[in-house]
């Protein structure tokens, strides 16, 4: 039988997505049906299309998907990005729940338990549980592994959990798989269809153009009314939506170590010295046990070295001990524990073994004689070095982890040693070792200068009392200058946000703002080795901008516009002929040249990020001067000078085609997504 620990090891955190192409959305169906399980309460967190959604209904996502995290790890904490990932894929697990349910609901989309178990166990297994169920030995699917699991999965409480969470992603996937394939069906790819799309794609153009610029037209001259930006508003208000926001602005008092904690680090290294330079002193246990860095085992050539130690151990005999010094914010004490005389680096190749009993059989048979390479090709695990007979080629010391390290620089040329390391056995091949040079070992103590209790208290206070003579927005300005302080701002905060600008874990921050009415002063907040004080200075509700804040830029759009008109008719007038030199002369421009554009091109050298021109580009008739077209930043005419046909397959085309309908399926579930009614009400509770 496959037990859980097998399958933990082969499936990993991947079951939480499932699915080719589909990943940003293929996420569990963690809720069974059978009932809504979506019941009005009092703890209300969301509402997603008139359902309403409590915290212990969210509360059941987000536990299922921890548990499933801690089996997977092994671990039974998290830290604050991973809680955060996980709190954000329930959230995306829920709504993908609400919404897409209703369409399976409204076409009828179903997934049987007979399917489910033909997934498990029939002719078409579910990749994932073929990954989980084949033997490693043979690369072959035990469908009787999976039937014993099933059948005793009860018996194991991890085992069910693991098994229930997993037929539910899987369930999740068939129903959207169907509802793809539904929406792919009124999507079908004709030859026809990318013969032409290939042909669009297939031309690569050289051309010259022109370019007008709006601002060669003064804005003065382009009057603007009301009455006009008015009506685009309108026009174009969904262009307008906006999340809820929210503006602060706070004021931070950092802690940092005093002159008095500095000096009492010096003191500490300086007490400390005289024991760890004692010769009965153990260096290496010593740092372990009272050094803020762990001691590296290596042996340093002298210009890996600081400047400092590189100047000590040339002198230095072996005991020595060089500081106390000063390296950024630590100051540390650093022993000479060894001089050797190494190589640089080892040339060596290996065989990797999991098997204790085969690693013992194939070393005897290499130190018998036979023939390494061959034996590393048809056996070794490491399938980078198999391939070329156990070749690692040369290294230098520290490149290999600890164990590998040692065995290959402190053994012989033409060595063949055995050595165990976290990947697994090693059957190593010393082939050549380089030129000795002399190296250093080192054990470093050091103790990095941080804030004493007495100093954070201090600033502590500085901030109380900031907070206390400052109960006024008014009072808070005034006091920022008169002190000298720097106000800082957080602009257009959302409710979803983890921090506010660079203040550390300042989540809590986020939460108050949205609480807060404007004009409210916060606690005192503490982030990271900062204590701040914030002012709520500007409220924006989810809805539509207003016209005043987006007025300007309707205006230099609309304003844009009519200097295209102008720009057009200018350029109109003065063309003659199919000489686009003379047009340039004309109209006081120069004329540019662009080569290898083709219908993807991002943007042209000489006039930036412009689709409009691409698209002219790529679509005039070579040797004609076109007509004119507005861009971004100006009005353009091109003359082809070249056109290059590649050779685009139309199988190739078509291919690619049905893989942007397969994006065309996801962008479909987003705009489901982005015309539901949802109300995120989290940040009452996270």
């Amino acid at each position: 039988m496959a037990t859980l620990e097998k399958i933990r090891s082969k499936a990993g955190l991947v079951i939480v997505v499932i699915g080719v192409g589909m990943a940003a959305f293929l996420l569990g169906d963690l809720m069974n049906s059978g009932g809504s399980m979506f019941r009005s309460s009092q703890m209300e967190i969301a509402e997603i299309n008139g359902t309403t959604v409590s915290l212990p209904e969210y509360q059941a996502y987000l536990t299922e998907l921890e548990d499933y995290y801690k089996l997977n790890s092994r671990s039974a904490g998290m830290d604050e990005n991973t809680s955060y990932e996980l709190r954000e894929t329930a959230w995306n697990q829920l709504v993908q729940d609400v919404i897409m349910n209703e369409k399976y609901d409204e076409l009828g989309i179903e997934v049987t338990s007979d399917e489910i178990f033909e997934m498990a166990t029939g002719k078409n297994v579910h990749p994932q549980i073929r990954q989980m169920f084949t033997n490693p030995q043979t690369g072959i699917f035990d469908k009787q592994q999976v039937i014993n699991f099933l059948s005793q999965k009860n018996n194991d409480s991890n085992a069910r959990f693991y098994w229930m969470f997993l037929e539910k992603q899987i369930k999740k996937e068939r129903l959207m798989k169907k509802y793809s394939e539904l929406l792919n069906k009124g999507m079908f790819i004709t030859t026809a269809e990318a013969q032409a799309e290939a042909e669009a794609k297939k031309a690569v153009v050289d051309f010259d153009f022109v370019v007008k610029r709006y601002r060669s037209i003064s804005d003065s001259t382009i009057v603007i009314s009301e009455s006009e930006i008015k009506d685009y508003y309108n026009k174009n208000i969904e262009n307008y939506k906006q999340d809820a926001t929210r503006e602060v602005e706070y004021v931070s008092f950092e802690v940092k170590p005093s002159a008095e904690d500095k000096e009492a680090t010096l003191d500490w290294i300086t007490k400390s010295r005289a024991e760890f330079a004692n010769p009965d002193t153990d260096p290496i246990q010593y740092v372990k046990m009272n050094s803020e860095t762990e001691y590296a085992d290596r042996n340093w050539k002298k210009e890996q070295l600081s400047i400092q130690l590189q100047d000590f151990v040339s002198g230095a005999k072996v005991g020595e001990v060089y500081g106390p010094y000063l390296e950024g914010e630590t100051y540390k004490l650093t022993r000479l524990v060894d001089i050797k005389e190494m190589p640089d680096s080892v040339k060596a190749r290996h065989i990797l073994l999991k098997d204790p009993a085969v690693a013992d059989s194939l070393f005897n048979l290499v130190k018998g004689g036979a023939n390494f390479a061959d034996i590393a090709r048809s056996n070794s695990q490491d399938p980078g070095s198999a391939i070329n007979g156990g070749d690692l080629g040369w290294f230098n010391e520290g490149t290999m982890v600890k164990e590998f390290n040692d065995a290959c620089f402190n053994g012989k040329k033409g060595d063949i040693v055995k050595v165990q390391t976290q990947f697994g056995i090693h059957i190593i091949n010393i082939q050549d070792k380089g030129t000795p040079v002399t190296k250093y070992n080192i054990a470093t103590l050091d103790r990095q200068i941080t804030y004493s209790s007495k100093t954070n208290q201090q600033v502590y206070a500085q901030a109380a009392k900031f907070a206390s003579q400052n109960k006024t927005y008014d009072q808070f300005n005034e006091s920022i200058q008169s002190e000298n302080l720097i106000k800082r701002y957080g602009r257009n905060i959302r409710q979803a946000d983890r921090k506010v600008s660079n203040l550390e874990n300042s989540r809590e921050m986020v939460r108050w703002a949205f609480k807060a009415d404007l004009k409210d002063m916060s606690e005192i907040f503490e982030f990271g080795d900062e204590y701040v004080i914030a002012y709520l200075t500007g409220i924006n509700e989810e809805g539509y901008q207003s016209l005043a804040s987006v007025k300007s830029a309707i205006e230099r759009q609309l304003r844009n516009e009519k200097k295209a008109e102008q720009l057009i008719a200018e350029i109109n007038n003065n063309k003659k002929g199919n000489d686009l030199n003379a047009l340039a002369s004309a109209i006081n421009e120069e004329v540019q040249s662009a080569n290898d554009i083709t219908f993807a091109s991002y943007q042209v050298p000489g006039a930036g990020v412009e689709p409009a021109l691409v698209a002219l580009a790529t679509t005039a008739k070579q040797g004609e001067v076109s007509a004119p077209v507005a861009g971004n930043n100006g009005v353009f005419v091109v003359k082809v000078t070249n056109v290059t046909m590649d050779e685009t397959d139309v199988e190739a085309a078509k291919a690619q085609m049905k893989q942007n309908n397969a994006y065309k399926v996801y962008q479909a579930y987003q705009t489901i997504k982005d015309k539901a009614n949802i109300v995120d009400e989290r940040i009452k509770f996270y």
